[in-house]
């Protein structure tokens, strides 16, 4: 960890982190796929290897897991 200028009462920078966070604001879902407005909550988690978010849009409501993968990204909303 570093200390860096400027961070209240000495705190220090922790920095080990910093290539997930750059990643995750890179691919976490900006958009609904419902309605394409922008979604309110993409929250990332990971099962086994995979990655996803789990993401809701405050504009139709919608709930769900998305999945980026290499041929794009892959829905999953259950059954109404």
């Amino acid at each position: 960890m570093t200390v860096a200028p400027g961070l209240p009462g000495g705190a220090r920078e922790d920095r080990r982190f910093l290539p997930d966070a750059e990643a995750h604001r890179r691919d976490a879902p900006r958009f609904c796929p419902r309605c394409a407005a922008a979604l309110g909550l993409a929250t990332e988690f990971w099962e086994a290897e995979e990655r996803r978010f789990y993401c809701w849009c405050s504009g139709c409501g919608w709930t769900g897991e998305i999945t980026p993968g290499e041929g794009g990204v892959r829905g999953h909303e259950p059954e109404h």
